[in-house]
Protein backbone atom coordinates (compact mmCIF):
# COMPACT_ATOMS: atom_id res chain seq x y z
CA UNK A 1 0.00 0.00 0.00
CA UNK A 2 1.18 3.52 -0.78
CA UNK A 3 2.14 5.63 2.22
CA UNK A 4 1.42 9.36 1.97
CA UNK A 5 3.76 11.33 4.21
CA UNK A 6 2.32 14.75 4.96
CA UNK A 7 1.90 17.44 7.59
CA UNK A 8 -0.71 16.94 10.35
CA UNK A 9 -4.23 18.03 9.54
CA UNK A 10 -5.14 21.44 10.99
CA UNK A 11 -7.09 24.66 10.40
CA UNK A 12 -10.15 22.62 9.40
CA UNK A 13 -8.29 21.50 6.27
CA UNK A 14 -7.34 18.06 4.95
CA UNK A 15 -3.84 19.53 5.16
CA UNK A 16 -2.43 23.05 5.66
CA UNK A 17 -0.14 22.45 2.65
CA UNK A 18 -1.90 22.76 -0.73
CA UNK A 19 0.70 20.40 -2.16
CA UNK A 20 -0.22 17.69 0.34
CA UNK A 21 -3.92 18.15 -0.47
CA UNK A 22 -3.08 17.90 -4.18
CA UNK A 23 -1.40 14.52 -3.78
CA UNK A 24 -4.19 13.13 -1.62
CA UNK A 25 -6.75 14.23 -4.23
CA UNK A 26 -4.69 12.56 -6.98
CA UNK A 27 -4.57 9.32 -5.00
CA UNK A 28 -8.34 9.46 -4.56
CA UNK A 29 -8.87 10.26 -8.24
CA UNK A 30 -6.71 7.27 -9.16
CA UNK A 31 -8.61 4.97 -6.80
CA UNK A 32 -5.35 3.81 -5.23
CA UNK A 33 -5.25 2.49 -1.68
CA UNK A 34 -3.05 4.54 0.62
CA UNK A 35 -2.37 5.27 4.25
CA UNK A 36 -1.25 8.54 5.80
CA UNK A 37 1.75 9.20 7.98
CA UNK A 38 1.53 12.62 9.62
CA UNK A 39 4.83 14.28 10.48
CA UNK A 40 5.76 17.83 11.43
CA UNK A 41 9.27 17.77 10.03
CA UNK A 42 9.50 18.37 6.25
CA UNK A 43 12.97 16.85 6.41
CA UNK A 44 11.25 13.47 6.46
CA UNK A 45 10.68 13.89 2.74
CA UNK A 46 13.41 12.66 0.37
CA UNK A 47 13.87 16.20 -0.96
CA UNK A 48 13.62 17.90 2.41
CA UNK A 49 10.00 18.89 1.92
CA UNK A 50 6.51 17.41 2.03
CA UNK A 51 4.45 15.75 0.68
CA UNK A 52 6.18 12.50 -0.18
CA UNK A 53 4.99 9.01 -0.90
CA UNK A 54 6.57 5.65 -0.26
CA UNK A 55 5.55 3.14 -2.91
CA UNK A 56 6.99 -0.38 -2.80
CA UNK A 57 9.86 0.94 -0.72
CA UNK A 58 10.61 3.81 -3.10
CA UNK A 59 10.41 7.29 -1.56
CA UNK A 60 9.28 10.00 -3.97
CA UNK A 61 9.08 13.71 -3.17
CA UNK A 62 7.40 16.74 -4.80
CA UNK A 63 3.73 16.72 -5.72
CA UNK A 64 4.29 17.01 -9.46
CA UNK A 65 6.90 14.26 -9.58
CA UNK A 66 4.57 12.10 -7.49
CA UNK A 67 1.91 12.69 -10.11
CA UNK A 68 4.30 11.59 -12.88
CA UNK A 69 5.17 8.45 -10.90
CA UNK A 70 1.51 7.51 -10.44
CA UNK A 71 0.79 8.05 -14.12
CA UNK A 72 3.73 5.91 -15.26
CA UNK A 73 3.51 3.08 -12.75
CA UNK A 74 -0.26 2.68 -12.66
CA UNK A 75 -1.02 3.69 -16.26
CA UNK A 76 -3.24 6.58 -15.17
CA UNK A 77 -4.21 9.58 -17.26
CA UNK A 78 -5.59 12.16 -14.84
CA UNK A 79 -6.54 14.32 -17.85
CA UNK A 80 -8.25 11.62 -19.86
CA UNK A 81 -10.58 13.05 -22.48
CA UNK A 82 -8.99 16.49 -22.60
CA UNK A 83 -7.76 17.97 -25.86
CA UNK A 84 -4.12 19.17 -26.09
CA UNK A 85 -5.20 22.81 -25.76
CA UNK A 86 -7.19 21.98 -22.62
CA UNK A 87 -4.23 20.14 -21.14
CA UNK A 88 -2.10 23.20 -21.82
CA UNK A 89 -4.62 25.46 -20.07
CA UNK A 90 -4.68 23.13 -17.09
CA UNK A 91 -0.90 23.10 -16.94
CA UNK A 92 -0.74 26.91 -17.02
CA UNK A 93 -3.35 27.38 -14.27
CA UNK A 94 -1.65 24.81 -12.06
CA UNK A 95 1.70 26.56 -12.45
CA UNK A 96 0.12 29.93 -11.67
CA UNK A 97 -1.38 28.55 -8.46
CA UNK A 98 1.75 26.73 -7.35
CA UNK A 99 4.32 29.36 -8.30
CA UNK A 100 2.52 32.57 -7.30
CA UNK A 101 -0.84 32.08 -5.60
CA UNK A 102 0.93 29.81 -3.12
CA UNK A 103 3.18 32.64 -1.98
CA UNK A 104 0.26 35.02 -1.49
CA UNK A 105 -1.35 32.33 0.68
CA UNK A 106 1.91 32.02 2.64
CA UNK A 107 1.97 35.79 3.15
CA UNK A 108 -1.64 35.78 4.40
CA UNK A 109 -0.81 33.18 7.06
CA UNK A 110 2.71 33.99 8.17
CA UNK A 111 3.09 37.73 7.62
CA UNK A 112 -0.42 39.22 7.88
CA UNK A 113 -0.31 40.75 11.36
CA UNK A 114 -3.90 39.89 12.24
CA UNK A 115 -3.44 36.24 11.29
CA UNK A 116 0.04 35.42 12.51
CA UNK A 117 -0.81 34.90 16.24
CA UNK A 118 -3.66 32.50 15.49
CA UNK A 119 -1.68 30.69 12.80
CA UNK A 120 1.35 30.41 15.11
CA UNK A 121 -0.76 29.05 17.96
CA UNK A 122 -2.32 26.47 15.64
CA UNK A 123 1.02 25.51 14.15
CA UNK A 124 2.62 25.04 17.55
CA UNK A 125 -0.43 23.65 19.36
CA UNK A 126 0.65 21.69 22.41
CA UNK A 127 3.97 23.50 22.56
CA UNK A 128 4.72 25.36 25.83
CA UNK A 129 4.27 29.13 25.53
CA UNK A 130 7.91 29.83 26.26
CA UNK A 131 9.09 27.45 23.54
CA UNK A 132 6.50 28.87 21.15
CA UNK A 133 7.75 32.42 21.80
CA UNK A 134 11.31 31.33 21.05
CA UNK A 135 10.62 29.17 17.98
CA UNK A 136 8.00 31.33 16.26
CA UNK A 137 9.92 34.52 15.37
CA UNK A 138 12.96 32.87 13.73
CA UNK A 139 10.75 30.64 11.58
CA UNK A 140 8.60 33.62 10.62
CA UNK A 141 11.73 35.57 9.70
CA UNK A 142 12.88 32.68 7.53
CA UNK A 143 9.53 32.81 5.71
CA UNK A 144 10.02 36.56 5.17
CA UNK A 145 13.39 35.86 3.57
CA UNK A 146 11.86 33.17 1.35
CA UNK A 147 9.14 35.57 0.21
CA UNK A 148 11.73 38.21 -0.58
CA UNK A 149 13.90 35.74 -2.46
CA UNK A 150 10.88 34.69 -4.49
CA UNK A 151 10.21 38.34 -5.31
CA UNK A 152 6.68 38.62 -3.95
CA UNK A 153 7.96 39.77 -0.56
CA UNK A 154 9.45 42.88 -2.15
CA UNK A 155 5.98 44.29 -2.79
CA UNK A 156 3.61 46.17 -0.51
CA UNK A 157 0.76 44.41 1.29
CA UNK A 158 -1.80 45.91 -1.09
CA UNK A 159 0.21 44.90 -4.14
CA UNK A 160 0.61 41.34 -2.89
CA UNK A 161 -3.11 40.88 -2.27
CA UNK A 162 -3.93 42.51 -5.61
CA UNK A 163 -1.79 39.87 -7.33
CA UNK A 164 -3.61 37.10 -5.48
CA UNK A 165 -6.98 38.60 -6.37
CA UNK A 166 -6.01 38.64 -10.06
CA UNK A 167 -5.19 34.93 -9.83
CA UNK A 168 -8.58 34.11 -8.34
CA UNK A 169 -10.33 36.34 -10.88
CA UNK A 170 -8.71 34.30 -13.65
CA UNK A 171 -9.70 31.00 -12.01
CA UNK A 172 -13.30 32.23 -11.70
CA UNK A 173 -13.40 33.14 -15.40
CA UNK A 174 -11.97 29.76 -16.39
CA UNK A 175 -14.47 27.94 -14.19
CA UNK A 176 -17.48 29.89 -15.44
CA UNK A 177 -20.58 27.76 -15.03
CA UNK A 178 -18.80 24.41 -15.34
CA UNK A 179 -18.73 21.94 -12.44
CA UNK A 180 -14.93 21.73 -12.63
CA UNK A 181 -12.21 23.82 -14.22
CA UNK A 182 -12.07 21.94 -17.52
CA UNK A 183 -15.49 20.37 -17.71
CA UNK A 184 -17.79 17.88 -16.06
CA UNK A 185 -15.17 15.84 -14.20
CA UNK A 186 -12.19 16.86 -12.07
CA UNK A 187 -8.73 16.63 -13.64
CA UNK A 188 -5.16 17.40 -12.64
CA UNK A 189 -5.75 21.15 -12.63
CA UNK A 190 -8.53 20.77 -10.05
CA UNK A 191 -6.24 18.77 -7.77
CA UNK A 192 -3.64 21.53 -8.07
CA UNK A 193 -5.79 24.68 -7.92
CA UNK A 194 -8.66 23.80 -5.59
CA UNK A 195 -6.45 23.49 -2.46
CA UNK A 196 -5.68 27.22 -2.67
CA UNK A 197 -9.34 28.19 -2.68
CA UNK A 198 -10.03 25.80 0.17
CA UNK A 199 -6.93 26.97 2.05
CA UNK A 200 -8.16 30.54 2.03
CA UNK A 201 -11.89 30.04 2.61
CA UNK A 202 -11.91 27.46 5.40
CA UNK A 203 -9.38 28.52 8.07
CA UNK A 204 -10.51 31.18 10.58
CA UNK A 205 -8.02 33.65 9.10
CA UNK A 206 -9.18 36.89 7.51
CA UNK A 207 -7.50 38.77 4.70
CA UNK A 208 -8.30 40.56 1.43
CA UNK A 209 -7.51 37.23 -0.22
CA UNK A 210 -10.58 35.64 1.34
CA UNK A 211 -12.73 38.53 0.19
CA UNK A 212 -11.31 38.22 -3.33
CA UNK A 213 -12.63 34.65 -3.48
CA UNK A 214 -15.97 35.35 -1.83
CA UNK A 215 -16.88 37.88 -4.49
CA UNK A 216 -17.05 34.96 -6.95
CA UNK A 217 -20.02 32.72 -6.04
CA UNK A 218 -18.89 30.15 -8.59
CA UNK A 219 -15.58 29.69 -6.72
CA UNK A 220 -17.38 29.23 -3.41
CA UNK A 221 -19.66 26.62 -4.98
CA UNK A 222 -16.74 24.92 -6.67
CA UNK A 223 -14.89 24.74 -3.38
CA UNK A 224 -17.77 22.95 -1.69
CA UNK A 225 -18.29 20.65 -4.68
CA UNK A 226 -14.66 19.50 -4.61
CA UNK A 227 -14.72 19.10 -0.85
CA UNK A 228 -17.84 16.96 -1.01
CA UNK A 229 -16.34 14.86 -3.81
CA UNK A 230 -13.02 14.08 -2.13
CA UNK A 231 -13.28 14.80 1.59
CA UNK A 232 -16.92 14.33 2.48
Amino acid sequence: MIKLVQFPRMLGLPNPSPFCVKVEVLLKMAGLAYECEFVGNPGRGPKGKLPAIVDDGQAIGDSEIIRWHLERKYNIDFDKGLRPAERAIGHAFARMAEERTYWVLVYSRWIEEGNWPRFRDTLFAGTPSLVKSVMGPPIRQKVRRMLRAHGLGRHSRDEIYAMGAKDFDAIAVQLGGKPFLLGGEPTTVDAAVWPYILGVLVPPLESPLKQAIKKHPNLVGYCERMRARFFS
